[in-house]
């Protein structure tokens, strides 16, 4: 009769913490989600109109270099040595450091919103990613969570930004934990980094903004010639995304090299860009969304992809912040809409590939990617969509093996045994 009596208070007691951690998880999602899809909803509501205001006063390119230094300064007076949302993410975010000031999320808004006005060219998600993750980890050190319920407020901080930011609710829950944990996909967070994600998604759109819709793929019959096509397609994306990054990558050691005064190096990436500007016209400045819509439409330039890698490598190598979600997604729109005739495909299916394409053999995130995919483009295409980002996403590891970077796990699993069997054969 004891046992039986031990045995119900034991699953009394057990059905009281499920239901206690049930409501700790929904109370902390809720509080995320709202407070996130307003401050990241009028962030990317403000930035578009910072963005379409420049594009009709290109005067205000000139201010660049001021704004340049004034980023610089910022970071130098709070001592912080990120000077971008997207850096400050990677460094202290993924280590779950808890030491993250909640006025970082003030200081990345004005970054970006000063790169976009100013006509910078970088994308938005660095800096609202950024935010998010710093929220994540205020809340968390308020109510004295342990490390891994910080971690679970980051990744659900990070992912909600980034849905509210591309409208991508699922995407940006898959997002924060590809982004934060790096390949050691943690299941337990998806629930809270969801119900997170789609809160902020929905408050976002009941304060104005606005989903950009996109036309569904429709390739026609999967035979073996498109699958063929699809392969090709899936390997050029990914040598693009590797060029982006090794351009992005190197312009900041570049920067250092030559000049060590953060105030200087803000100065002459404005005066850098401004040059750029000169010489091509105002395509490539800015979030470039209108030049991204385009390409669905009319075939780009065979160059414009490289241009607006130069332009993105001056700008983020400096001190100019945003992140790169934006120009990978104009880099792989564009690049896909100038080749789409050479592979007899519609314009607006092989720009869309290469649009998500080459952001997932950038960014790493192949999970992320086909969710973003089949948010944008629907699921009519789901073989041909992970036919090109698995590709695409084994392309790009090649960087990480050439430069010796830190591979992700499921690369390194890919990759690193054959390049460790070559590195013993040369000894």
């Amino acid at each position: 009769m004891e046992y039986k009596i031990n045995k119900k208070n034991n699953v009394k007691i057990l059905c009281l913490q499920l239901l206690y951690t049930i409501c700790k998880w929904v109370a902390l999602s809720l509080t995320m989600g709202i407070t996130i899809g307003i401050v990241v909803g009028y962030f990317n509501i403000i930035l578009k109109v910072a963005n379409d205001y420049r594009s009709d006063y290109n005067y205000l390119i000139y201010f660049l270099p001021i704004a340049g230094v004034i980023i610089a300064y910022m970071y130098v007076k709070t001592e912080r040595n990120a000077y971008s949302g997207e850096n400050l993410l990677k460094s202290e975010v993924q280590k779950a450091a808890k030491n993250i000031p909640v006025y970082m999320m003030l200081v990345v808004f004005i970054g970006s919103l000063l790169t976009t006005f100013f006509g910078g060219s970088a994308g938005k998600e660095g800096s609202g990613v950024a935010m998010g993750g710093t929220f994540g980890d205020f809340l968390s050190r308020k109510f004295k969570l342990n490390d891994k319920e910080h971690r679970t407020l980051v990744i659900s901080g990070v992912g909600g930004a980034f849905g509210v930011l591309y409208n991508v609710p699922f995407a940006g829950a898959i997002l924060g934990m590809e982004l934060v944990l790096k390949g050691n996909f943690n299941y337990e967070s998806l629930i809270p980094a969801f119900l997170t994600s789609v809160t902020a998604n929905e408050v976002a759109q009941r304060i104005g903004n606005k989903a950009i819709e996109y036309k569904a793929l429709d390739l026609g019959t999967l035979d073996f010639i498109l699958i063929l096509k699809l392969i090709v397609l899936g390997i050029l994306f990914g040598l693009v995304g590797l060029l982006f990054n090794f351009m992005l990558d190197n312009s900041s050691k570049v920067y250092s090299y030559f000049i060590k005064n953060p105030l200087i190096k803000g100065f002459v990436g404005g005066i850098l860009t401004i040059i750029l500007f000169l010489m091509l016209g105002e395509n490539y400045n800015g979030l470039g969304q209108k030049f991204i819509s385009s390409s669905f439409e009319t075939p780009a330039s065979p160059l414009a992809f490289f241009w607006k890698i130069v332009f993105t490598a001056v700008a983020l190598g400096s001190v100019f912040q945003g992140g790169r979600g934006n120009p990978v997604f104009f880099t792989g729109a564009t690049f896909g809409s100038s080749i789409a005739g050479l592979f007899n495909l519609p314009l607006e299916n092989v720009a869309a590939l290469g649009m998500i394409g080459v952001f997932c053999s950038a960014q790493a995130l192949p999970i992320t990617s086909i969710a973003i995919a089949i948010e944008y483009f629907g699921s009519n295409e789901v073989m041909a969509i992970i036919i090109i980002m698995v590709i695409s996403y084994s392309i790009s590891g090649f960087y990480d093996i050439f430069t010796k970077r830190k591979l992700t796990k499921g690369k390194s699993t890919l990759f690193m045994r054959t390049y460790d069997d070559k590195n013993e054969n040369e000894d």
